[in-house]
């Protein structure tokens, strides 16, 4: 049993925290996403609603008659913690966010996807806090609903970085999955083998909102200053991470992953893919890009640094600045519109009857420590 104690002190912390990298809940303009029109693109939207429906994973997330749970995990590195707790609340971010559009949206086949994008986002938290329990720790979502302060965003917005954050997150999970198919040595615990099945999740909710852009394409994608915000909202995404992996290189060194160039790959890949929606991407193989991150990077590893040694928020200021200026510079590069290059192709995991025996016992590794 975790301590109740335990578990407020997280939870609260998990509310309190507002830094630049913390994942945010959030609220649109629910009246401005009714207004939007679908019906031009009705059968595509149905087709895109069957995918849901048809929930190849609706017996995968199952822990039950997976022997690999039933183990002690209490050697695993305080990184993975951190790891949990993020993508905890990440998923339960989006099933509140899409659990709300659902119960607003008056288009019944936009609604009820919604509606089963916020099941799958349930089910990705509800799992994620299972493996949070195997170490000890938990979160109370209930209370985090209520006291984690939400953020109002126009729709447009909303779509942008939701399209991105569900697409990007494909690409982390399958990364993270194929790595450790080549490396089991590294996968200390079993929740990493879902990652394959779940990956598939994330791509579908981004080929939903990505076909929303593009039923509203007059309206979203069309003209310089929608070129720009999505210009300026990609980047966020991408150098958002960037400083959170860096800040959980830990992790990433305790299954074997350099976070550098593993979050270089992700952002590739992302980049390539959002083109298919955003008709353009950001030039990131172009060698002044990655300088410009890197020295983001540099910036926040000094920045944390002095915050950890009780620096005021005017000695943090010089490094802010630095970091703004960095951002402005990405932002002035230009875009690319030419052929994307290839995305690889990945393995499916086996979301199908049997999944846990065919990987029985195989996931009883020791973390690398950094």
């Amino acid at each position: 049993m975790i301590a109740t104690e335990s578990v407020i002190r997280e939870t609260k912390a998990a509310a309190a925290d507002k830094s630049l990298i913390s994942p945010r809940f959030y609220v649109t303009d629910y009246k401005k996403i009714n207004a939007l029109r679908f019906d031009h693109m009705a059968e595509a939207f149905k087709a895109m609603h069957k995918r849901f429906a048809d929930d190849p994973n609706k017996h995968f997330f199952r822990r039950d008659d997976d022997p690999d749970f039933d183990q002690d995990f209490s050697h695993l590195p305080p990184s993975f913690k951190d790891f949990l707790i993020r993508g905890c609340i990440g998923e339960f971010s989006g099933a509140l966010l899409y659990k709300e559009i659902a119960d607003r949206i008056e288009d019944p086949i936009i609604s009820d996807t919604y509606r089963l994008m916020a099941r799958d986002e349930g089910r990705h938290s509800g799992f994620i806090r299972l493996a949070m329990r195997d170490i000890n720790t938990d979160l109370d979502l209930q209370m985090l609903q209520k006291e984690k302060e939400f953020v109002s965003m126009h729709p447009k917005i909303i779509l942008y970085t939701t399209y991105l954050s569900e697409v990007i997150g494909y690409f982390r999970y399958i990364n993270i999955y194929s790595h450790l198919e080549a490396h089991p040595e590294y996968r200390y615990h079993p929740i990493f083998k879902y990652f394959g099945g779940w990956c598939q999740d994330e791509l579908k909710h981004g080929d939903f909102i990505g076909l929303q852009l593009e039923a509203q394409k007059h309206l979203y994608l069309s003209g310089g200053i929608n070129r720009l915000l999505i210009r300026f909202f990609s980047l966020a995404v991408y150098v958002t991470m960037w400083l959170r992996d860096l800040k959980a290189q830990e992790f990433y060194a305790s299954i074997g992953l350099n976070w550098r160039e593993y979050d270089l790959k992700v952002i590739r890949e992302t980049n390539a893919y959002a083109q298919r929606v955003f008709g353009l991407r950001l030039d990131v193989d172009n060698p002044k890009f990655i300088r410009i991150l890197d020295h983001m990077a540099a910036c926040y590893a000094k920045m944390l640094k002095r915050e950890a040694d009780g620096a005021s928020k005017l000695a943090l200021m010089p490094l802010q600045v630095a970091m703004a200026v960095d951002y402005l510079r990405l932002l002035a590069m230009k875009v690319r519109t030419d052929a994307p290059p290839p995305i690889p192709e990945y393995p499916v995991a086996p979301v199908i009857k049997g999944f846990a025996t065919k990987y029985k016992g195989q996931y009883k590794g020791q973390p690398a420590m950094a």
